[in-house]
């Protein structure tokens, strides 16, 4: 199955429970929290996910194995959706099915992710002020993020989406070298 493919179902079931949160008494953000640590908890153990994806292995021992692994750390919706991916053979997809459903529940709640990226570690008053003009700009509320990387140079780079702001040092050093090579 091709990647587009793939995104449209991860995306279908992401608009499910986020629907299914709304009918039922469980917040979107319990929800969001219950698919993080279910990311988490696969994320740690490679063969819990190989094991939940294996067709070799009965319907009834992956609902059991969800079941055991998961009753302690997520609500009973984000169990009973994570063996409707298992019965639906769909559980590959989870990883996509997470990240669309925080996609969507930011965009319901009008929040964008961002990472800010800087040579060196910026001070709180910086930071303060960097989330308020992006906050400010995007008329968005936003979680920020921050990193360094020694390749900044100076200034930061600005990361939303497949939206990049490059305030660097070391962007203007590879801008004049180009004009400089022409």
């Amino acid at each position: 199955m091709n990647n587009e493919k793939i995104l449209i179902i991860a995306n279908r079931y992401a608009e499910s429970l986020l629907k299914m949160g709304k009918s039922n008494e469980i917040s979107d953000a319990e929800i969001s929290d219950g698919l993080s640590s279910v990311i988490d908890i696969l994320s740690l153990s490679k063969e819990l996910y190989s094991t939940l994806i294996n067709p070799l292995i009965s319907l009834k021992d992956k609902e059991n194995i969800i079941e055991n692994v998961f009753k302690n750390d997520v609500d009973r919706l984000v169990i009973n959706f994570l063996k409707l991916l298992v019965q639906n053979d769909r559980f590959e997809i989870i990883y996509d099915i997470a990240n669309i459903y925080k996609d969507l529940l930011n965009k319901k709640n009008n929040i964008v992710d961002v990472e800010v990226i800087s040579a060196i570690e910026l001070s709180l008053d910086d930071r303060n002020r960097i989330s308020e003009k992006l906050s400010s700009k995007l008329n968005k509320q936003i979680n920020v993020k921050y990193n360094t990387s020694e390749s900044v140079i100076a200034g930061f780079v600005v990361k939303m989406g497949d939206d990049v702001i490059d305030t660097s040092v070391a962007h203007k050093l590879e801008e004049y070298k180009k004009i400089l090579t022409k």
